[in-house]
Order: C-alpha cells, then sequence, then structure tokens
C-alpha cells in the first residue's frame, strides 16, 4: 500500500485549475501545523487552552468581516461553500414556507450558469418542505451575463433568487450593482444569495452596503486548506441553522468549530487586508499573465477560440476550445507534459459536455470540447513562462500524432499500421491501414470521429479505398459525406449504399475459412478485404498476401452488430478476431469462442502496488504504455524493463501481433490513472497472456523516482 506521504506531486508540475482547488500557501500551512500542535483547545471550553482557541476564532472572524464589508450581518464559519448555499437556501425556503401563500405560481430562481450545488439544493429542500414551488433557471447570453428582464418579470413571485458574482468556468462577473436594482425594483423584500466563492481574492466586496442577503466562501479556492469556509447573512434576513445540537457559532451552526481551518482563513485574511504584501497579484500582473498564455494558447492551437470576452472576466480564467480537437486528448497531453488543466468544472468531469457553455448558447463542438485554464493570483512569473514553453511541446505532440494539422511541411511520422480502432461513447469506428502503401479503409465511420479521419488522412496523405458501413446508409448520411470527401484521395466514386465500390464486385475467391459466397474484395496494401452478405454485410480481412500464390485466412472480421457464433463460424477461424460495431462493456475485441461462451481464460495477476513496482525493475517484465501516442511521447515511462507504447486505439492490432510472443511474459499495464490500463489488462487476459497486471493509480502513484518528468 502506498501512504498518504508517500504521494508526491510530480516534479515540475505546473498547476493550472485553480478554479477547482489550489495549493495550500506555506504560510497559511504553518498557521495551520501550529495550531494543530499548540493551540488544540476547544474553542467551547473556559480554560486557558480554550480562551487562546476562542482568541484565534473570534479574531478570524472580525478579520473576514472586516474583508468583505460584513458590518452587523452574520458571519459564520462553515464546511465550505457547499454547506454556505444549503444553509441560504434552507433559511430563504423555509422563511417561505411560514409566510401566508397568496396563490398563483411561486419561483426559484437561479442563475442557468451557477454551480451545480444551487438547483440541486433547491430542488431537495423545496421537496423536503413540500413548498411545491417551480426551479426556474435564469437565461444568460452568449457572454454569460443573466437576462436582466426576465428577472424583472419573474423576482416578484420568487422565493429566492440565487445569482454568483464570478463563475467557476468562466471567469464571468456578474454586475452586481445593476442586479441589484432589477431585482429590489421588482421584489424588496425577496432572499437573494449570491455565491462569491471565485470573487473572494479577485474582486473588492463590500456586502453590508449591497441588498445581497446570503453570500458563501470557501477557503481551499484561495490557497487554504479544504473542509472550511464561511457564510455571509445579511442582518435580518431569514435565517435557520442547518446543523442543530451543540450550540457552536452561537447557535447559527453546531460542531466543534474547525479551528485549524479557521486559523488557514485567519492567515488567507491578514494576507488581503496588507496592502505591503507581496504574495497576491494585482490585476495588471494577472492581466499580463492571462495575456501571455494566451499568446502561447492561439500559437499552439491555431483554431482555439475562447468562450467568454476578456473584458468582462476575472484575469486568472481562460475558457477556451480547439475546433476539431476533443478537451481529452487536449486534456491527456497537457498531463502527459504535468500541465493540470481541466474540462469545465472539476465536480462535474465525468460530464463530456459543458452546461455552462451550453446555457450560454455556444455552438456544440466548443461545449463537447471546452478546456478551462485557471491560475491564482499567487501564482509567479515563472510559472507562467514554463507553462508557455510546455504548452508548445504538448501542441507539437498532438501535431506529430495527426491530432493538430500542422502549417509546416514536416514529414510527421506515425507508426499507424493495421486496425486502428477509434470510439466515440459505445459505438466502435475501425481505420484498416497500410503504413508502407499509404493505403486506407474506413469501416463504420462515427459522425463525431469524421473530422478526426479527415485530418489523419490529410496528415499522412492516405489513399481511401473506401468507407464502409455494416448497415445501409442514405446518400445524405454522415458516413456518405465522408465518402465524398475522402473518396477524393482515391477511393471509386460508384459506391453502393453501404460504401462498397462497384468496381469491387465479384472475381474474389474466398478465404480459406469462409464456407459462404463473398460479394467482392477490396486491396488495401498487402490485404483483402471481403465482403460477406449484401444489406447487412460483414467484412473479412485476409492475411497479407504477399504473392498471387498466397492462400487468404481470417484475421479480422468486422461483424457489425451481428452476434451469432453459429453464423460466424461459418466465415471465420477459431483465432480470427471480431470487431463489432457497438461495444457498451470495453471488450475491445473478441473471439468466436467468447460469443458461444466457452472460452479458456486467463486470470488477471492481482499484486499489491510495491509488487507491481518491483515488476517494473525487472527486464524481462514488459510495461505496456496504453496511453495515446501523443502522451508517451512527452512524458515517457524510464523504468529497467521494457517498454512499449500501445494505445486501446491499437490494442487489436497489438493482440493480433503479439499473442503468441508475450503470451506468458509477464506484462504490466500502465496509464495516466489506472482506467484504460484496467481495460487493457482484462482484453489481453481474455486472449490468452496469462501473467498480465496493471497498474493500480497509474502514473499518478508510480513513485516518482520510476518516472522521469516531462
Amino acid at each position: 500500500m502506498v501512504t498518504p506521504v508517500q504521494i508526491r506531486p510530480k516534479s515540475a508540475e505546473i498547476y493550472l485549475d485553480c478554479n477547482a482547488t489550489t495549493p495550500v500557501l506555506p504560510q497559511i500551512a504553518k498557521a495551520v501545523e501550529h495550531v494543530m500542535e499548540h493551540v488544540f483547545g476547544n474553542p467551547s471550553s473556559s480554560h486557558i487552552t480554550g480562551l487562546q482557541a476562542r482568541y484565534i476564532l473570534d479574531n478570524t472572524r472580525r478579520l473576514g468581516r472586516e474583508l468583505i464589508g460584513a458590518g452587523a450581518g452574520r458571519f459564520i464559519f462553515t464546511s465550505g461553500a457547499t454547506e454556505g448555499i444549503q444553509t441560504a437556501v434552507l433559511s430563504a425556503l423555509t422563511a417561505a414556507r411560514n409566510e401566508a401563500n397568496t396563490g398563483g405560481k411561486r419561483w426559484l430562481l437561479y442563475g442557468a450558469t451557477e454551480h451545480k450545488a444551487v438547483p440541486q439544493a433547491l430542488e431537495h429542500w423545496n421537496k423536503l418542505l413540500q413548498l411545491n414551488a417551480q426551479l426556474k433557471a435564469i437565461p444568460v447570453d452568449k457572454q454569460g451575463l443573466l437576462d436582466l428582464e426576465f428577472i424583472a418579470e419573474h423576482a416578484g413571485a420568487a422565493h429566492i433568487i440565487c445569482t454568483m458574482a464570478v463563475n467557476n468556468e468562466t471567469g464571468v462577473k456578474q454586475n452586481l450593482a445593476e442586479l441589484e436594482r432589477v431585482i429590489r425594483k421588482a421584489n424588496p423584500q425577496v432572499p437573494w444569495m449570491v455565491d462569491c466563492v471565485q470573487a473572494l481574492g479577485k474582486q473588492k466586496l463590500d456586502l453590508s452596503a449591497t441588498t445581497i442577503d446570503y453570500a458563501p466562501f470557501s477557503g481551499h479556492k484561495l490557497y487554504g486548506p479544504k473542509g472550511i469556509g464561511f457564510l455571509y447573512v445579511r442582518h435580518n434576513a431569514p435565517f435557520t441553522p442547518l446543523i442543530i445540537g451543540g450550540g457552536q457559532e452561537q447557535g447559527q451552526r453546531s460542531g466543534t468549530e474547525n479551528l485549524p481551518g479557521i486559523a488557514a482563513l485567519h492567515a488567507l485574511f491578514e494576507l488581503l487586508l496588507d496592502n505591503r504584501q507581496q504574495v497576491f497579484h494585482g490585476q495588471q500582473i494577472l492581466e499580463g499573465y492571462r495575456n501571455k498564455l494566451l499568446e502561447a494558447l492561439r500559437q499552439a492551437f491555431p483554431t482555439l477560440e475562447l468562450n467568454h470576452s476578456l473584458e468582462n472576466s476575472v484575469p486568472t480564467t481562460l475558457n477556451f476550445s480547439v475546433r476539431g480537437v476533443p478537451s481529452r486528448d487536449i486534456m491527456d497531453v497537457f498531463d502527459a507534459a504535468n500541465i493540470r488543466v481541466s474540462s469545465g468544472s472539476a465536480c462535474s468531469s465525468g460530464v463530456s459536455r459543458s452546461f455552462v457553455l451550453d446555457a450560454m448558447g455556444l455552438e456544440e463542438w466548443k461545449s463537447s470540447s471546452a478546456i478551462r485554464l485557471s491560475f491564482g493570483p499567487a501564482t509567479t512569473q515563472a510559472t507562467i513562462d514554463s507553462a508557455c514553453q510546455r504548452i508548445q511541446e504538448a501542441a507539437q505532440a498532438l501535431r506529430q500524432s495527426c491530432l493538430l494539422v500542422a502549417d509546416t511541411n514536416e514529414d510527421i511520422d506515425s507508426d499507424l499500421d493495421g486496425i486502428v480502432q477509434l470510439r466515440f461513447g459505445h459505438q466502435c469506428c475501425y481505420l484498416l491501414i497500410d503504413k508502407q502503401a499509404r493505403e486506407m479503409a474506413v469501416i463504420d465511420p462515427v459522425p463525431e470521429l469524421a473530422e478526426r479521419i479527415e485530418r489523419l488522412v490529410a496528415c499522412q496523405h492516405y489513399q481511401v479505398k473506401a468507407v464502409l458501413t455494416t448497415e445501409p446508409q442514405a446518400s445524405d448520411s454522415p458516413a456518405s459525406m465522408l465518402a465524398q470527401l475522402l473518396c477524393a484521395s482515391g477511393c471509386s466514386a460508384a459506391r453502393d449504399a453501404v460504401g462498397w465500390p462497384v468496381e469491387a464486385i465479384g472475381g474474389c475467391d474466398a478465404p480459406v475459412e469462409c464456407q459462404q459466397p463473398v460479394f467482392g474484395c477490396l486491396r488495401v496494401g498487402q490485404r483483402r478485404l471481403y465482403r460477406v452478405g449484401s444489406r447487412t454485410p460483414v467484412y473479412l480481412l485476409s492475411s497479407p498476401l504477399v504473392s498471387a500464390q498466397d492462400t487468404a485466412h481470417v484475421d479480422f472480421a468486422f461483424v457489425g452488430e451481428q452476434t451469432n457464433s453459429q453464423q460466424l463460424s461459418e466465415l471465420v477461424h477459431s483465432n480470427t478476431l471480431l470487431l463489432p460495431r457497438f461495444d457498451s462493456e470495453f471488450r475491445v475485441v473478441q473471439r468466436l469462442c467468447e460469443l458461444a461462451q466457452d472460452c479458456a481464460e486467463c486470470q488477471l495477476v492481482d499484486i499489491p502496488l510495491e509488487q507491481q513496482q518491483q515488476w517494473l525493475a525487472e527486464p524481462e517484465t514488459l510495461v505496456i504504455d496504453v496511453r495515446e501516442q501523443q502522451e508517451h511521447q512527452v512524458r515517457k515511462l524510464a523504468v529497467d524493463a521494457e517498454v512499449i507504447n500501445v494505445p486501446l486505439t491499437r490494442l487489436a492490432q497489438f493482440v493480433y501481433s503479439h499473442r503468441q510472443h508475450y503470451q506468458n511474459r509477464p506484462i504490466v499495464c500502465v496509464c495516466r490513472s489506472g482506467h484504460r490500463s484496467a481495460v487493457a489488462a482484462q482484453v489481453l487476459a481474455r486472449h490468452g497472456f496469462c501473467q498480465v497486471s496493471h497498474l493500480l493509480g497509474g502514473t499518478a502513484l508510480l513513485i516518482e523516482s520510476s518516472l522521469v518528468e516531462g
């Protein structure tokens, strides 16, 4: 087991995801450590140790009030912004339930680009309190600014209005003064919550001079530890405690106070209030940092487009999309280059689209390709300079992998040869590539991958022999349109409903194993692609045929949605690799016996992380780096074992080419996080590789000395 103290940041790490969380500044960490070791008393105790703790608590509250202009309002320490949001929503909705309802619809208004904690809290407490109000998102324009006319129309019947000062994904700033004017004209009494998490330390706050009723804050977004935050509640605003039982925080929030976290806020508040401090930079310096990063990004990615205006956003956030390059590809290569960024909000990183950009009405490709780069007010010039250099290196790796079109005529080397499996969700698309002949066929293209395939063809100058499908396509289908684009490079213009070239009909003998007549065959380099069936065909790919006398055997079968093992047994042999059109279980590639459920499979080697890392030091071990080519290029693994790069996209070809040679060799699959390597290890074990393990936690948990950092 790797213990917490053994986990270290990767050397030369460039952290540009500060809107998700920030490192703890040394002076803040020192305050936390001191309180944990020496001022550990309970602030509710009456002895001297407790009184010392109480002093830290009270003085932190005093500094916090001064910093945000809290005035006579409540200032409550919380576990973070989510708790503050819950408290604000509960307070407002409890007050609404206790009021006489005059009838008609009542709204719970929130900005369409709010953090998901807000609408989910509204929905939860609305249901629990049986308020029966209707949640309604306030629209935003393409700049991310709230629709003031909508607010004016609906605020009069609202139980609460929730907005945010600065958006966590785009950095867009709302005009709080203008919002206040519109809200109070329509409804002077409606509770108004403003999420101020991303505003702290980035813009001046004077909350007592406003009619904002609730303002939640979080310490870990500005160089404090996680698990500490605070909530401002305006004087006389409705208030209901979220946590009861103990009377702490003057009965406003029970539970023994997190004194080390509060001490962290004390150190943070001192810095923010000190006009002489040189830790946090001013607006001009931060704008200079942003401009330099943006210049480097635009040089690296010529098709980059910003998803927000610079004039109306804080200078520490850049949200951009690169046309034709998915955010996952950029994030992975950035991560390999030790640049930490995110795709939208870290709290929803499993989601493929940005709901914020969707709400702004931006194009679909921008929403699904968005990258958020965010730094903090304490970021140094050296970090920005290093980031700009690394961005160029990452982009170069993407160009060499044909994920970016190069501006020059440089000869880009690619190792693509044989079967390449591309995926979009559960849909599979296959590229059959002959590197030497520069020929290619596409099978079952997915519309979302069309641009990537076009870019690869242009980059490598492939002659496309056919764009095929395993079911009929209309003339205006994405597959047909892709064929029209790619076939300029050489394939026949006369094609039938599945894309099969008319000139490739008939004139072929079936491969040895195929007991059915073939519709025709198509040469791709030294291999032949055979078609069996007309309306929903199966495509059979032969072994390389060097001379006219060579016998054709079926190495691969592109089976579409065909899963009947009996029918397929008339087309292939027991070792033929079957490639389906849909793969919801991430099996990648199958054999006939798996469809019949009578395969003898090897089991994964289940060993502890420490023993896996010992394997990596053994020369006889084969390390399979399943990251994409550009990730491997930017950050190579430096271990004593032999290392080869086999991305998941090429795993089927690896199984075909190496199942005899590597079946009994100790193998460790490695990727960035452990997810892709787990898939690869399972596939290899199913196909007879009997000493396979995968590195739990990926390179993220690989001991530092085992890596050469990029």
